[in-house]
């Protein structure tokens, strides 16, 4: 029997082996391979775009702060990506990605930890220092629940964790009662150190930020931000001989409130933006990054007179590779830089849902550990970390 090959195959069959091989290699590249490279490049550049937030001022330039509060966000996507480009086997495609999130190593340290020390139990030393911070909500649950038990909770907390100095934000006190919060916490931490600035006051309860501390408090002070409800404060305490100020601070938040959380919601679970609902939020969005500016703004000059080893510590209302974040820990180290693991997501609420609270300290204090408590009570999580007064 003669077979016959049609013209197709006869061309096929003059055609090199190499030329063969090239073909069926570029038959492989999927419709998904070339969706999943036009979402990579979209995504490399907002990642690039993210890494750059911190360094470039919101009063300078309105978008980019956008793409440093979306960088975590931005980063776990990149990742994912690298992932697929490995699943796939395409290796310059995954070094190219690889190169894009190590163009903004700075951003990534501070945004993502694989090794750390959560120094779980009693602190390890009586010369070490353990530092907290907490924003309490009124000690009021964040979400649904009654208020004594969460209040009796986040008490219990402190009382587990026992800080030598806590600082607290949205700080929440009444002159007797059992909403006495300032009396509460003398008796849990055994001291009568504290520290008290009233945002607002009735003469009956009044909110504000605190720092309580075992330590004498040897001077203190506040430091008022411009066109805002928000500030800071600040104790100056001896510590082994040595005089140390903690700065509490609270920056400006977004100010969501119930309508936007729900609008959100609709978004994210039927994917159905309504124009007018989002520019409002981007609104408000821009003015946080603004006000957020000039507040580190006068918080850096502050921080420039202080002649001691400090420390800032508080709900900085931002991301990692911010613009207020990195310009606020400028020079400094972040806890969580050194000792913290993961996301290190502070934030219980919506969004943004990742790290937005801090404890930094100048280099003469050394950090042991860092601890996010994940304990959804107030709408943020508390963090602590043992500190080290080097001699």
């Amino acid at each position: 029997m003669i077979l016959h090959l049609n013209n197709e195959d006869q061309d096929k069959k003059d055609l090199p082996e190499n030329k063969i091989t090239s073909m069926k290699k570029k038959s492989s590249v999927t419709f998904i391979d070339k969706l999943v490279r036009l979402v990579a490049l979209a995504f490399a550049i907002a990642l690039v775009l993210g890494a750059m937030a911190g360094h470039i001022d919101p009063r300078d330039n309105k978008y980019i702060p956008f793409f440093g509060l979306a960088y975590p966000y931005i980063l776990v996507i990149n990742l994912f990506i690298l992932g697929w480009w490995v699943l796939r086997k395409r290796w310059i495609l995954f070094l190219l990605t690889l190169i894009v999130i190590g163009s903004g190593w700075q951003a990534f340290r501070a945004t993502i930890r694989f090794s750390g020390d959560a120094g779980e139990g009693p602190k390890k030393s009586i010369d070490l220092v353990r530092m907290m911070t907490y924003n309490v909500h009124g000690f009021k649950p964040f979400d649904t629940g009654a208020v004594e038990p969460v209040k009796q909770q986040i008490l219990s907390i402190v009382r587990k964790e026992n800080p030598d100095i806590i600082a607290f934000q949205e700080y929440f006190t009444r002159k007797k009662g059992s909403f006495d919060m300032t009396d509460s916490l003398k008796a849990i931490l055994k001291t009568p150190y504290y520290y008290f600035v009233a945002d607002t006051d009735n003469g009956y309860e009044a909110n504000g930020l605190a720092i309580f501390s075992k330590y004498p408090i040897e001077s203190k002070g506040s430091i008022a931000f411009a066109d805002s409800g928000n500030s800071s404060i600040y104790i100056d305490v001896l510590i082994n001989k040595k005089m140390m100020r903690i700065y509490s601070v609270h920056l400006q938040s977004i100010a969501f409130d119930k309508q936007d959380y729900e609008y959100l919601d609709k978004v994210t679970s039927k994917m159905d933006p309504d124009l007018k609902p989002s520019k409002r939020i981007l609104s408000m969005l821009k003015t946080a990054f603004l006000k957020r500016s000039a507040q580190v703004d006068v918080m850096k000059a502050e921080m420039k007179k202080c002649t001691t080893p400090f420390l800032i510590a508080g709900d900085f209302n931002d991301t990692p590779p911010s613009y207020a974040v990195t310009q606020l820990t400028k020079g400094m180290n972040k806890s969580f830089d050194k000792k913290g693991t993961g996301l290190g997501r502070t934030y219980n609420g919506k969004f943004p849902n990742f790290q937005i609270d801090y404890i930094a300290t100048t280099k003469d204090i050394g950090i042991i550990n860092h601890r996010v408590i994940t304990a959804k009570l107030s709408d943020h999580f508390p963090v602590r970390s043992d500190l080290k007064l080097t001699p």
